[in-house]
């Protein structure tokens, strides 16, 4: 088909193309550019290095601000500068210069985001240290190290904030809450990010403002999302550092089936004690990246709802359960294998499975062996964490912890009803939490204009803590005016020279519209091509009308 057909069967298609095409070039024309910047540090000669820090802020523009740190060769801020000057270059232009005598560092207010999860029980390295001791130390020896003129404040949370202090120049009440941390629940430093945010927003002095984010796992019980945070962090003008302690997760999405006993020997407290352990466990769980379903049991095995992150409706499940006749435990077990077989293929390849079972007695009325339970939890790759309650005479430890051991899980012995909580809180935070989320983390810091740090043990914390408070006390900033005032939509480049010392160099786009003020070449390319497209469909009709 030649095109002289092809336009005289289709004109209106053409002409709606070249139409579209035609809008394209006119949005380009008049569409409000979004801000690119970028931020370059160069080596020099003399040892020295200019550190600019994150954004160019243009908020107050045709005013610009630039936050910037002069370093040695060794990465610590450099003391004793020659008797050079600093000048400040726009588009290759001199538009500001000073001495380092008149450097100032601008007002800083901090506050603490301390993680005091259960995780943080554990150590990290070989001489058996908790976390969380290493953690108080290192924040006080953080606390310390802040100029005493710098009002600081805190935030501890596990699975949600749980102590809040304003940002004050009295360290004292900081740092008896630090001391009186005890570890314990699941993991929200996105909502005590946003706590401390909003906290240095209500601080009306002018200056910086920082937030210090420590923790050793991925966030699995915020109601914030990292998106929610970095936005309100950029609109208060809040840097984020972040601390990760311990070694990268893979942030696998977990399933789990609880098997919970409802027998005739589970009244009073034993039944009480487990719906408040369930619905912790429940709780704990992360919305977006683990689901579960129960299963109940007495002599008969109670159908498994479909696998839900629905917090609410597995809360109602666990408040109907109510104790019954005997006990089908291995029965019970080999049904919430064979439910997480049959879920395997709904999820992705890395899902993560487990079986958590709680029990008060010994098996009673099973078809299945404790045998069958075992080949079926090997063959399937699913540990099972078996939780006896009682005492031992009452129940068959031996066989459960042959089971957990085969399966790859764990046993507990709970003897008393008010033990279980803590029991399920530490099995949702070893099921849930595998570690830390490097990349929110560092996206975290670097969106917001501060930064991240790796900390694999807890020996080092203290040091990292050290290392940010010197950073944060040593960034000055200082402001000029900008030589083009035309909100123009073009990039603009800044550099800072340090004499021939050292250089720094960043870039910056304003808001605005592309004019010819701005960009001729740009603007007469598109302007041609407007007209091109608006020419074509004319000839199109014109070509079509000999053979309609």
């Amino acid at each position: 088909m030649s095109s002289q057909d092809y336009v005289a069967r289709h004109p209106r298609w053409l002409m709606v193309a070249s139409l579209a095409g035609a809008v394209l070039i006119s949005l380009l024309l008049g569409t409000f550019v979004a801000p690119t910047q970028a931020a370059d540090t160069k080596d020099s000669p003399g040892g020295y290095r200019i550190e600019l820090l994150g954004r160019v802020v243009t908020d107050d523009f045709p005013n610009i601000r630039i936050h910037f740190r002069v370093v040695d060769r060794n990465g610590q801020p450099a003391k004793n500068l020659p008797a050079e000057e600093f000048v400040v270059y726009e588009d290759g232009k001199e538009v500001h210069r000073f001495r380092p005598i008149g450097l100032r560092k601008e007002p800083l207010a901090t506050v603490l985001a301390l993680d005091t999860s259960g995780s943080m029980e554990r150590p990290t390295q070989a001489d058996g240290v908790p976390k969380i001791v290493a953690a108080k130390d290192a924040a006080e020896r953080f606390f310390h190290r802040l100029d005493p003129e710098s009002p600081c404040g805190l935030v501890l949370f596990h699975h949600e904030p749980y102590r809040r202090l304003r940002p004050e120049l009295d360290r004292q009440k900081a740092l008896a809450l630090v001391r009186s941390a005890r570890a314990g629940g699941g993991t929200a430093y996105i909502d005590a990010t946003s706590e401390s945010i909003r906290m240095l927003a209500s601080v009306g002095k002018p200056g910086r403002r920082a937030v210090v984010v420590m923790t050793d796992g991925r966030d699995v019980n915020s109601k914030r999302t990292l998106d929610d945070i970095i936005l309100e962090a950029r609109e208060h003008g809040v840097r984020v550092y972040t601390l990760g302690l311990g070694e990268p997760g893979r942030n696998d999405p977990v399933r789990t089936i609880l098997v919970l006993d409802r027998s005739g020997s589970m009244t009073g407290a034993k039944i009480r004690s487990l719906k408040r352990a369930a619905t912790r466990f429940v709780q704990l769980m992360p919305s977006e990246a683990a689901d579960t379903t129960i299963i109940s049991f007495d002599d008969v095995i109670s159908r498994p709802n479909p696998f839900t992150r629905d917090k609410l409706a597995l809360e109602q499940q666990i408040r109907e359960l109510s104790p019954g006749n005997q006990t089908a435990l291995y029965d019970a077990i080999y049904e919430g294998l064979e439910t997480l077989n049959a879920a395997r293929d709904l999820k992705p390849t890395r899902l993560r499975r487990a079986l958590i079972v709680l029990t008060d007695g010994e098996d009673t009325s099973s078809r299945r062996r404790e045998t069958d339970v075992i080949a079926r939890a090997v063959e399937d790759k699913i540990p099972i964490y078996l939780l006896g309650l009682g005492r031992s005479g009452e129940i068959n430890e031996p066989v459960m912890k042959q089971i957990a051991e085969a399966s790859g899980g764990r046993y507990y012995h709970v003897r008393h009803p008010d033990q279980l909580t803590e029991v399920f809180e530490e099995l949702s935070i070893r099921l849930h939490d595998d570690g830390i989320d490097e990349f929110a983390l560092r996206r975290l810091a670097e969106e917001t204009g501060g930064e991240y740090y790796h900390v694999s043990d807890a020996d080092r914390l203290a040091n990292v803590f050290e290392r940010v408070a010197t950073r944060l006390e040593h960034t000055y900033a200082i402001t000029f005016r900008s030589r083009r005032q035309r909100h123009d939509g073009t990039s603009r480049g800044i550099e800072i020279r340090f004499g021939d010392i050292a250089v720094g160099k960043a870039a910056y786009t304003t808001h605005g519209l592309i004019t010819p003020m701005s960009s001729h070449r740009l603007y007469l390319g598109l302007l041609l091509c407007l007209g091109a497209l608006l020419v074509v469909p004319m000839l199109f009709r014109t070509r079509a009308k000999p053979s309609t």
